[in-house]
């Protein structure tokens, strides 16, 4: 999308005219937002609940809500278990925790003072994005972490397809993030990585961070790649969804397989690895906690 030099500073009334002639809805609607702060939300393009086990793009600040947020993981998220069997045997349990959706949808960045334990009912009571336009501090922060807002719609494609990376001794190397793994997953061309603690036993998804695409692998450059050779979704201690991915072990290709039990078969897309670090990978399975 390109910037209307009427906007920028000229007052030729027929050059904006003509510019917005040339956008699609939803651009128009970004450039409104960009040059004015406003948000236009006309319900037209909104996601749905159940689009959100599927969503692969960033989506627009149209297509999006704090309730459909919050809608999607009283329904989905928080309900299912994400158990990874990694090629060494080990396994990661991850669950989802209300109290972590504060940091997931990046509200930490912009108003802190929301308590995490009553997020769910705020949203309830009428707070969303557009809230944090009617004070300028607010509305600073919300342009600042855009990116982290909106990518927590791909939360679900990710932690089906991304790949898993282990974090040495539980921090991130140059920050005060403290995290034992990232499942990470390029969108939109950045890096977009789900960052999890062991919280009580389990991997809890506590944030999003986003790596530009000048380099899209930032934060997982430096990290240990762990292979993961098969996940299974559980709700209420029963499989619904079982994927093996392709992976060459010692030569050995393991097939691919997705099983679903009464849920929406999910496309996904399967990578093939090549994996030739078997020696590596045992001398460093003592050490991995």
């Amino acid at each position: 999308m390109g910037q209307p030099t009427s906007l920028l500073g000229a007052n030729n009334s027929h050059t904006i005219l003509s510019y917005f002639d040339t956008l699609s809805k939803n651009d128009f609607y970004a450039c409104i937002f960009r040059y004015t702060g406003i948000f236009i939300f006309t319900g037209e393009n909104m996601l749905r609940v159940d689009d959100l086990l599927i969503q692969s793009e960033m989506p627009n600040w149209t297509d999006i809500s704090f309730k459909l947020y919050k809608d999607f993981s009283s329904q989905y998220l928080l309900k299912r278990r994400f158990e990874y069997q990694l090629v060494n045997g080990r396994f990661i349990i991850v669950e989802f925790k209300e109290w972590a959706m504060k940091h997931l949808f990046a509200i930490q960045h912009i108003d802190g003072t929301i308590d995490k334990n009553l997020l769910f009912a705020l949203i309830d009571n009428g707070l969303d994005i557009s809230t944090f336009m009617q004070d300028n501090k607010k509305k600073k922060k919300l342009l600042k972490y855009k990116d982290r807002v909106r990518m927590f719609a791909c939360v679900y494609h990710i932690m089906r397809s991304g790949n898993l990376f282990y974090v040495k001794n539980g921090k991130l190397e140059g920050t005060k993030i403290r995290i034992n793994y990232i499942r990470s997953r390029v969108i939109n061309g950045k890096g977009v990585n789900i960052g999890m603690r062991i919280e009580q036993g389990v991997y809890v998804p506590l944030t999003i961070l986003i790596d530009t695409a000048v380099n899209p692998n930032k934060t997982i450059e430096k990290l240990y790649e762990q292979k993961v050779f098969r996940l299974s979704i559980k709700e209420n201690d029963k499989v619904i969804e079982e994927i093996v991915y392709n992976i060459v072990w010692n030569n050995v290709k393991i097939k691919k397989t997705v099983q679903c039990h009464n849920v929406i078969k999910i496309p996904i897309c399967f990578r093939t690895d090549t994996y030739s670090e078997k020696l590596k990978q045992v001398k460093l399975k003592n050490r991995i906690r």
